[in-house]
């Protein structure tokens, strides 16, 4: 069983997928431009990022978050839109209503930016290789640390979901969290955007920076899957 809102019935998960239609289908049809996110594989995950965010879901749940009904969603189609922005997670979930919903996230803190920045001066070599998670493992436990590093710990999530569960997170936040690690996937960068974090301050002696601080185009186009030209 999916538990719906308080005060409504609860939905059966094989009705999921059938209710999300019919709302996806109606948002369409009154002219709402939606990117739908859904969990596919088993693992949710596939690329460094996308996986790093997983793994980091689960200390979150380990530490009294209760984000197992947003997978639910995620994987019946119940996550009719979802994108990342600076600081933000925007999405329209799919229940007995459409909901909207809002997860922010604070910028770190400079003092541990400036931690981050020391850590990693010098041994990051490339921006595609900080975006595919190709790093040393002492630097990417720095990265990836659940205090310190880019990952959001459970005291800096803020969450308003138009739904009137009074649950933090409510399971229509919780299916926003986990869309955002599938959309980490195809955008690894989105990262960077959501914690309001600026990748280059990790490359300030980076060997793969011109003198100009140029970088190639080709490596990053392989990365994101479309054609980068970059300004001389």
């Amino acid at each position: 069983m999916y538990e719906s809102d308080e005060g409504s019935p609860r939905l059966k998960v094989r009705d999921l997928e059938h209710l999300a239609e019919q709302h996806r289908a109606r948002l369409l049809a009154e002219g709402y431009d939606l990117s739908p996110v859904r969990g596919e594989s088993r693992h949710l995950a596939g690329s460094f990022w996308a996986k790093a965010w997983m793994r980091n879901l689960s200390l979150c749940e380990a530490w009294g978050m209760n984000l197992a009904p947003g997978r639910t969603l995620l994987r019946h189609g119940c996550v009719l839109h979802a994108e990342i922005r600076e600081g933000l997670i925007y999405a329209l979930i799919a229940g007995p209503e459409v909901y909207e919903v809002r997860v922010s996230i604070a910028p770190p803190g400079e003092e541990r930016v400036a931690a981050l920045v020391a850590s990693c001066r010098g041994k990051i070599d490339s921006l595609v290789s900080l975006l595919e998670g190709k790093l040393s493992e002492s630097v990417l436990a720095c990265l990836c640390d659940s205090s310190s590093g880019l990952l959001p710990a459970p005291d800096e999530w803020r969450m308003d979901c138009s739904c009137p569960d009074w649950g933090e997170p409510c399971a229509h936040a919780a299916a926003a969290i986990y869309a955002a690690g599938v959309l980490l996937d195809a955008s690894p960068e989105a990262l960077f955007l959501l914690r309001s974090f600026q990748a280059e301050r990790l490359l300030q002696d980076a060997a793969s920076l011109s003198p100009e601080g140029v970088y190639d185009a080709a490596s990053l186009s392989s990365v994101f899957g479309v054609e980068i030209e970059l300004p001389e």
